[in-house]
């Protein structure tokens, strides 16, 4: 087959790419102070976005630093973990929150502040440095079980155990597994035998029982079954 000719039309019609340039060139020479303006401040955007990021890394950082140093001080002044130095270290944690507030290591601190001022016995501000971490926790975040724990416990030792159970039931309610619920089961039958609800106890234990691997516990759970029962 015969390649198609082109005839004297298409010649002079202009090439499509070449007209298309004619006209970014046309409509840049027309706007040319609006486009400096858009490439100056597309190019602030991307220094402070850049600059940002940066900054965050290094607060970060010095974050984490500070941290790791509250860690060291508290192993040092409380090698077996018993709580005895808690007023001492809680400063060291205090400091990471006043200081980077936004921080994963802040977060870490307040976490370590709650069980800090539980030990102290200073039991509304552990509550309150739970529910901080809390709130501010991501959905993944395991310690948030342990966080509702130490709230429940804390109420417990107040002997407010309506607000014990509510605690001990958020974390029931999350479904954490085995492991957890065995021993959320265990604190809800244990604060239904506080308020000598011997059949809501007695129901608990048995569901703990349930989710319990550990033969040490399980042999507990039974016993007090048997006593309740």
């Amino acid at each position: 087959m015969a390649a198609a000719k082109m005839d004297k039309r298409d010649l002079e019609r202009p090439d499509a790419f070449q007209e298309a340039m004619g006209k970014a060139v046309a409509f840049a020479a027309e706007n040319r102070q609006k486009l400096y303006a858009a490439a100056g401040a597309l190019v602030i955007v991307i220094a402070l976005t850049g600059g940002y990021f940066f900054y965050s890394a290094s607060r970060e950082k010095d974050a984490d630093r500070l941290y790791f140093d509250a860690r060291v001080r508290a192993l040092k002044a409380d090698p077996m973990g018993t709580g005895s130095a808690a007023p001492e270290i809680a400063g060291a944690f205090a400091e990471v929150v006043e200081r980077y507030p936004s921080s994963d290591a802040a977060q870490s601190a307040r976490y370590q502040l709650g069980s800090l001022t539980f030990n102290a016995g200073d039991y509304d501000r552990s509550i309150q440095l739970y529910r901080e971490f809390i709130d501010k926790a991501g959905g993944k975040d395991i310690r948030t079980i342990y966080a509702w724990f130490g709230i429940g416990y804390a109420y417990e030792a107040k002997k407010e155990y309506e607000k014990a159970l509510e605690a001990f039931n958020r974390v029931a309610a999350m479904q954490p597994g085995d492991v957890h619920e065995g021993i959320g089961y265990r604190n809800i039958a244990r604060i239904h035998e506080e308020m000598n609800d011997r059949g809501k106890a007695l129901e608990y234990y048995r569901k703990a029982l349930e989710k319990t691997k550990d033969p040490s516990a399980s042999t507990i759970l039974k016993r007090k079954i048997a006593q309740l029962g």
